[in-house]
């Protein structure tokens, strides 16, 4: 006998979709957000970049000994490693593939769409071209704008957001913060990169909820559809 697809693909739980107006605004401030930051980098107006990036990379040695350890956390294996495990929980706490299917979706959107402006932007990384910028970790491929990292991550949790408690929900967007702080503080990018694989991040996350508010809407229809369909016709409905 076939397995339905309901009970596979669709949450046992209820799901926090925003409402497709909130979706869509989210989706516009990433886009504002990539686009005044590509705006400055194209303008040359990145004097106060250098200068937080010297105060966020360049820290007393008492503290690099707690936040150098702190940051391995927010290294690509960690990073992996805390999405796979996020995926596994939602998976396990909704009973469903959807949410796997959204995260990996923004995962990989998120990438390429950081990738491209990488290409396209083509900046130096800070520890290039900065004196006295510490690199505390191996020296990255690729160009600097935007953070690819932080583009990722951001998708992810925006993604998974809707899957996941409360509490857990404001832990994944502190994790997503950090994950920004921390390739700064490592010597990778600029305050700026990280602004602007933000945005990157917030317009594929909105995208994704919008796309899964979509789903929501059309299955919900669909369910009434196939009432009215079953339903004789003359038996008053109740």
């Amino acid at each position: 006998m076939a397995v339905p697809l309901a009970s596979w693909w669709w949450p046992k739980r209820p799901a926090r979709i925003p409402r497709v107006w909130v979706a869509g605004l989210l989706t516009c401030v990433g886009a504002a957000l990539f686009g005044v930051s590509a705006l400055l980098l194209k303008a040359g107006a990145v004097g106060w970049d250098e200068s937080l990036f010297r105060v966020l990379n360049d820290v007393p040695a008492a503290l690099a000994s707690v936040l150098t350890p702190l940051s391995h956390l927010f290294l690509p294996a960690g990073i992996v490693i805390v999405i796979v495990l996020a995926a596994g929980y939602v998976v396990v706490r909704n009973r469903s593939v959807m949410p796997v299917a959204a995260g990996a979706a923004a995962a990989a959107a998120g990438w390429a769409l950081a990738n491209l402006a990488k290409v396209i932007a083509d900046r130096p990384r800070p520890y290039e071209v900065v004196s006295g910028a510490v690199l505390r970790q191996q020296p990255a491929l690729g160009t600097s704008f935007p953070s690819s990292h932080t583009a990722v991550t951001v998708a992810v949790v925006i993604a998974l957001v809707p899957f996941l408690p409360r509490a857990l929900a404001g832990v994944a967007i502190a994790y997503a913060v950090l994950v920004g702080w921390s390739r700064v503080y490592l010597g990778v990018h600029y305050p700026l990169d990280i602004l602007g694989g933000a945005g990157i991040g917030i317009v594929v996350g909105g995208a994704i909820l919008l796309a899964l508010g979509v789903l929501f809407h059309r299955s919900g229809r669909a369910a009434k559809d196939q009432d009215a369909v079953a339903q004789p016709r003359g038996t008053p409905s109740r």
